[in-house]
């Protein structure tokens, strides 16, 4: 399995890509993993061992988090920077599989290295076709280059909801029966918590148990950040003071002018940006919020919406998005062009108490329809059928 996913700071695919590997190890039918992490090989057991290690603070180390990730973004943005790193990383990919046989070969990051055996990827999104506008353009260029050749190559295709499923058979023609949607999961660290049990990792923030609202995801353009800004704005001084909004994430793509905004609202106080929370903190800090917003434009899944849902947090999310298709009618929605939309459903939840009560139980309730138990069950089905196709293909 690739693993480069899993450098911090960890995102999206990252944990996708962790929690799978940590439910193979309790799987039967897998009899080893090994992961590939861009230049070695290294097993499962000790990829996951650096994952068991204490979280260090937030503030520990340097440089800072912050600044390191905006240099990674930086560097990966470079011409020529996709292609060099992806030659160098097949070259020692190759090398590694020649004293490794009867292996299938699973990518949860989109674009397959070479192998002559059988080989599944995972397709999140197609956000750099619908919204290229929102990536540097190495990367679209990158993407739109190698993604065709890794559909005709791949045996199984796997995506994370049913929007990205229907896009990749209408745009690239992919066969239905060989790409499968599969439900993320939600971590079991992610539940509904008590003001007593929030308290202390609240307090280091200057937070209070359902007082404020709450965003969690990487912070560039894509994830509606401006839409949120703008509606957040329009709602009246008292409210905003009363419940103030809290930005949690790493610094993504084409944020600069994003980020200078949210550090202006910060120092007028109408904003708290917490940066990137370590795993500690994180379920602390959904579960202690009034409400959940994810204004995202496109998502493959919207793994947030479900880990505040399993927090018992009542969520808003856009209209014809992956969130809004498998909450099935647990989030409150709005129009993604309308940020009036989305001032509405703010003020409508914080002044209606039975509301987001009613939410928090339906969307708790839905969540528990989610595990990375299941995702990593279907996820060997489609191994199975992977090795039938190759088999097939090869005969």
């Amino acid at each position: 399995m690739g693993t480069e996913s899993l450098r911090p700071p960890l995102t999206g695919i990252g944990n996708y890509t962790l929690n799978l590997l940590r439910e193979f190890q309790a799987l039967s039918d897998i009899e080893a993993t090994d992961c590939f992490d861009g230049d070695q090989f290294l097993s499962a057991e000790r990829v996951l061992s650096s994952f068991d290690l204490p979280q260090l603070p937030a503030d520990a180390g340097a440089p800072p988090r912050l600044l390191m990730s905006q240099l990674r973004s930086t560097l990966r943005a470079l011409p020529l920077a996709y292609r060099l790193k992806s030659a160098w990383s097949s070259a020692r990919f190759k090398h590694g599989l020649k004293c490794r046989q009867n292996v299938i070969y699973h990518e949860p990051n989109f674009i397959l290295k070479p192998c002559d055996g059988p080989s599944v990827t995972t397709v999140h999104d197609l956000s750099f076709i619908r919204y290229p506008e929102f990536h540097p353009p190495e990367r679209v260029a990158w993407l739109n280059q190698q993604l065709p050749q890794t559909l005709d190559r791949a045996d199984a295709v796997i995506t994370d909801s049913d929007v990205v499923r229907t896009e990749l058979i209408e745009q690239f023609g992919v066969k239905p029966d060989r790409v499968r949607s599969i439900y993320l999961g939600a971590d079991a660290r992610f539940m509904p918590r008590s003001a007593s049990a929030t308290a202390s990792v609240l307090a280091k923030y200057g937070l209070a148990h359902g007082r404020y609202l709450a965003f969690v995801g990487t912070i560039e353009p894509r994830k509606g950040l401006s839409v949120l800004l703008d509606a957040w704005q329009c709602l009246p001084a008292k409210v905003r003071q009363a419940w103030p909004l809290v930005i949690a994430g790493a610094p993504g793509w084409r944020n600069v002018e994003l980020l200078n905004r949210i550090q202006v609202l910060q120092a007028k106080g109408d904003v708290r940006f917490l940066q990137f929370l370590n795993a500690h903190d994180l379920p602390f800090i959904y579960a202690g919020a009034a409400t959940f917003v994810y204004p995202s434009v496109y998502e493959g899944f919207g793994l947030p919406v479900l880990e505040a849902m399993a927090s018992g947090v009542p969520v808003i999310c856009g209209e014809g998005t992956s969130m809004a298709e498998f909450s099935d009618g647990a989030c409150k929605l709005f129009d993604l062009n309308d940020s009036m939309s989305l001032t509405q459903a703010i003020l409508e939840l914080l002044e209606d108490p039975h509301q987001r009560a009613h939410l928090s139980r339906v969307g708790g309730g839905r969540a528990e329809d989610f595990s990375w138990k299941r995702c990593a069950q279907e996820t060997v089905q489609v191994y199975r059928n992977a090795e039938k196709n190759s088999y097939t293909q090869g005969s």
